[in-house]
């Protein structure tokens, strides 16, 4: 099984990990602690171990970080994790608005193609943005 250690943080939503990536700063702790704060559970934070299996990737914790979540202007925090799910849809953090209308887009992640978005994280709406694009992910699947 490859495998490969990402500056990330991840997420499960119901049974579809989501890979949250950009720069240091970006906001990927700040999203993940909104997306648990409405029904998902971590799988990472800050470090995200992908390991690929056959047409499939599937996140993993560092051991060192394993159910802790940097929670700015609080401190790290211990909360739930889960691991070993399978990703679904790579959100990449901008630190600018993107097109209202952009194309769909596809991610190539350890020669694999993965569904991406770009979105400006810091939005309130960013939490809706990713359960809408699962949900269309699924039911195009």
């Amino acid at each position: 099984m490859k495998s490969k250690t990402l500056h990330s943080t991840s997420v499960v939503i119901e049974d579809s990990g989501v890979l949250i990536v950009g720069d240091s700063g970006s906001g990927k702790s700040d999203l993940a602690l909104r997306l648990i704060d409405s029904g998902a559970t971590l799988i990472s934070d800050d470090v995200t171990i992908c390991k690929k299996n056959k047409d499939s990737i599937f996140l993993f914790p560092a051991l060192q970080t394993k159910g802790l979540l940097e929670v700015r202007e609080i401190g790290i925090m211990t909360v739930p994790y889960v691991d070993n799910i399978k990703l679904l849809l790579i959100v990449e953090l901008v630190e600018y608005e993107v097109d209202r209308l952009p194309n769909k887009t596809f991610g190539k992640f350890m020669n694999l193609n993965i569904p991406k978005i770009r979105i400006y994280g810091k939005n309130s709406s960013s939490v809706a943005k990713i359960k809408l694009k699962l949900n269309e992910i699924k039911n195009n699947a």
